[in-house]
């Protein structure tokens, strides 16, 4: 007999552990500390850039055949990946339907984005050995590492002790506010408590010390979205235990307690915030979600989301099928500012999302979008669903238990704030979806077999594809990060008065790929209003009559813009565009001042009483007296010349 001799190990096995730790380190680790201090939004543009390039990379590494020969594509036929890949596609295009193609373009890579993230994850995450329990630790060393920058900047910022909201608005967690860093911290919470159960016991201690620090965080930075999302999660994976806990070794006391503790720890709550001080910073917070400002003139207690939902509302309803377009929304957000049931005393007006990321989608993608973008989440809880009625190991019972209570803190989240719009929130999301994926792939009955990426013929189409697209957004991202650099450096020279540094910095700061600067400013408008302090105002008209293309409901845009035709004499027009922004804006006394202003220089003083008039006199400021005692004047000067005529002609 001859011996039996080992199978010599694969050769790409060396790979697996370098290509797991790399890909999912990035994206959950790595990518949550990059920041850039030199843009305007330090995180927003800069880590999609980084995001891409490292798609780029992965993607060019998968396509190796050493490496695609252990990536099982059949795993991208799972209902939550195609649905993905069609919202990507109808975010592509809704900008046929945009009033600005350039201001979705960020939209678009970010959603391409997290689509190759989602489809890499896919392919990644079974590779290794007790994959579940690594993807978990990776969770934990990112709840670990947000803890720590967080509790970092509360004690050199304001030191220990309970903070005011105020005061904790400094805290931002690399991130760009605190509402988006606790949210963060709220979609990294069911895994590392996930941890505390999978992991073994070193692991386990890790685990309960991230968790335990989010929770704390999460509590103490008072984002009443992010307390939300934590509480739905955690109902959401209570209940789960509840009814299927027996699946993974829970007794039946244990789940009664679980009950228990399920309707106690509200009313505790509730009770304790009712019993807590008056000058209690959480009490405090948490009372300001039922109980109006004492101000009248302070923010409703909502922060006015109510009525930019009900604006938000019209537009879909205008728009139903396909949209404004990606990227839109803050174009055409201002055309729904007339109604008569609008306050806008004590609320900004420049909303750049809706705060509801499900209106949001609606409004910008139709009929089309939203429905994909929930049909992700219906496919996700229907296969969550399949994976508890199948036989899966305790394990995958509760990684799927982890991933739908992410999910619902996602879908809570969204509900208030705008984690759409921030790339660390997109991966927070395709995770749960990726996981939910491979572990339901595995469990189907075996009548597709495995295909390695390397034997999957459109792998030349579709992977010289997906690099084209991520380097065609490296390019976007590239210059819409050098824009927000010298938008920056514009407005700072601005501030200082150097107009000429101010106009070559706006100049330098257009581009065809992003025309609006973070603030939904037209780039060219800053280059305008340098150009007027200049003396040049041709060359001012012509930048603002660009901008206004870029974002024809922009206030400021028509406004000045109408200012600058009445000092060039163009008065007819200047009329046009003041009778455009009062429109558009009811509830700001300039535009009418300045339209009542155009309408004197042409001899239309009646019109011009008549709308000065109409203004109640309690908004009345010293130009709009002014103006009103000009108007009369001429009026009655006109009068008085109508009536000499007449006089002299009388018997």
């Amino acid at each position: 007999m001859h011996p039996i001799s080992a199978s010599p190990p694969d050769a790409a096995d060396g790979l697996r552990r370098p290509l797991f730790y790399g890909f999912f380190g990035f994206v959950l680790v790595a990518l949550a500390c990059l920041v850039d201090r030199t843009a305007w939004d330090i995180t927003l543009i800069p880590r999609l850039l980084a995001l891409l390039a490292f798609l780029a990379l992965a993607l060019t590494v998968v396509a190796v055949p050493r490496v695609a020969r252990l990536l099982d594509v059949t795993v991208l036929r799972e209902p939550v990946v195609p649905l993905f890949g069609g919202f990507t596609l109808v975010t592509c295009g809704s900008l046929a339907v945009a009033q600005n193609v350039s201001a979705g373009f960020t939209d678009l890579f970010r959603t391409l984005a997290t689509f190759l993230t989602l489809c890499l994850a896919c392919l990644i995450l079974p590779i290794v050995p007790r994959w579940r329990e690594r993807i978990v630790g990776v969770f934990v060393v990112a709840g670990l590492v947000a803890a720590a920058v967080g509790c970092f900047e509360i004690v050199t910022r304001l030191g220990f002790g309970l903070h005011g909201r105020r005061a904790m608005e400094q805290i931002t967690g690399l991130m760009s506010s605190v509402n988006l860093y606790a949210g963060l911290l709220a979609l990294l919470l069911p895994w590392c408590f996930c941890g505390a159960v999978v992991l073994r016991t070193a692991g386990r201690a890790w685990a309960l010390l991230a968790g335990a620090a989010i929770l704390v965080l999460v509590v103490l930075l008072q984002s009443r979205a992010a307390w939300l999302a934590v509480l739905a999660g955690a109902a959401a994976a209570a209940g789960l235990l509840i009814v299927d806990g027996g699946s993974v070794g829970l007794s039946r006391r244990c789940r009664g307690l679980l009950a228990a503790a399920l309707l106690l720890v509200p009313c505790g709550l509730a009770a304790g915030i009712a019993a807590a001080p008056a000058d209690n910073p959480l009490a405090q917070r948490f009372r300001s979600i039922f109980v109006a400002p004492a101000d009248p003139t302070a923010s409703p207690r909502e922060g006015g989301r109510l009525m930019v939902w009900g604006i938000t509302a019209r537009m879909i309803a205008d728009h139903p099928l396909a949209g404004v377009g990606a990227g839109n929304f803050t174009v055409r957000f201002h055309e729904y500012f007339g109604g008569d049931d609008l306050d806008f005393s004590n609320v900004d007006t420049n909303w750049l999302q809706p705060h509801n990321d499900f209106l949001w989608v609606f409004a910008e993608k139709g009929l089309p979008g939203i429905l994909l973008f929930a049909g992700l989440f219906v496919a996700a809880f229907d296969a969550a669903g399949a994976i508890r009625r199948s036989a899966a190991t305790a394990a995958d019972r509760w990684l799927t238990l982890a991933a739908c209570a992410a999910l619902v803190s996602y879908a809570t989240l969204s509900c208030f704030d705008f984690p759409l719009e921030r790339i660390n929130h997109q991966v927070l999301l395709v995770m749960p979806l990726a996981v939910i994926a491979v572990i339901r792939h595995r469990l189907r009955p075996g009548v597709v077999p495995p295909q390695t990426l390397a034997a999957w013929p459109a792998r030349f189409v579709v992977v010289p594809l997906a690099l084209a697209a991520a380097a065609t957004g490296i390019v976007y991202s590239t210059a819409a990060l050098r824009q927000e650099r010298e938008v920056l450096a514009a407005r700072r020279a601005w501030r200082a008065g150097r107009w000429e540094e101010a106009r070559d910095a706006a100049r330098r700061a257009r581009t065809g790929w992003k025309t609006l600067d973070p603030l939904a400013s037209p780039v060219a408008f800053l280059e305008g209003m340098a150009e007027l302090r200049l003396g040049r105002l041709p060359e001012s008209i012509a930048c603002l009559e660009e901008a206004r293309i870029d974002n024809p409901n922009r206030m400021y845009v028509i406004n000045n813009l109408g200012i600058l035709y009445a000092q060039a004499g163009r008065f007819d027009e200047a009329i046009d565009m003041f009778v455009t922004v009062s429109g558009r804006y009811p509830h700001r006394i300039e535009p009418f001042n300045n339209l009542a202003g155009c309408l004197i220089e042409a001899d239309r003083a009646a019109e011009a009483v008549e709308l000065l008039e109409g203004i109640p006199p309690t908004a009345r400021n010293a130009a709009v007296d002014r103006n009103l005692d000009i108007a009369r004047r001429q009026l009655a000067a006109a009068d008085e010349a109508a009536a000499r005529p007449a006089a002299a002609t009388a018997p």
